[in-house]
């Protein structure tokens, strides 16, 4: 899938990814996940993932109004932004939704993980690159209800 920013890769292994942190977080997710298509928010415990939370965003998926609420915004993602999301719907943070809605309904349609790499386009920062890994979870085993991205991204200061 091609999306306005970035080609998005859903067929991919571990090694496919580009650092030990992405590894991390997709790893874990296949850890919990075990046998099931997906794992559940209860099979999340962030205890066993500290120094991946920073990487780590969770976004609520509400099938009865379509919207998409930010419950856990990591705080590099905060720094990649320059602004504080948590709590906020995806619907309220402007070119963000443009952006981002379409990422969000494909894995809830696929219920399967997905890699995307670009600039930060849907931030205002183009002069950024990002990768981020969008993993599908469910309580029931069948609806996506959570999405759980690990994002990493290039500072300026870094390039």
């Amino acid at each position: 899938m091609v999306s306005d920013d970035g080609i998005l890769i859903d067929n991919f292994s571990i090694d496919d990814l580009p650092n030990d942190i992405l590894k991390g977080v997709y790893q874990y997710w296949l850890d919990i996940k075990g046998d099931h298509a997906m794992p559940s928010r209860a099979d999340l415990h962030p205890a066993d993932i500290v120094s991946l939370l920073p990487y780590v965003n969770l976004i609520d998926v509400e099938h009865d109004t379509q919207r998409y609420k930010m419950r856990l915004v990591g705080t590099e993602t905060v720094k990649a932004l320059g602004k504080e999301i948590t709590g906020k719907y995806l619907d309220e943070l402007g070119d963000m939704e443009g952006h981002l809605k379409s990422r969000y309904e494909w894995i809830v349609r696929e219920k399967r993980p997905y890699l995307i790499s670009d600039r930060l386009l849907w931030a205002g920062k183009s002069y950024m690159n990002f990768c981020s890994i969008g993993l599908p979870l469910s309580q029931t085993g069948q609806d996506v209800d959570i999405i759980m991205y690990g994002s990493c991204f290039e500072f300026p200061d870094e390039i």
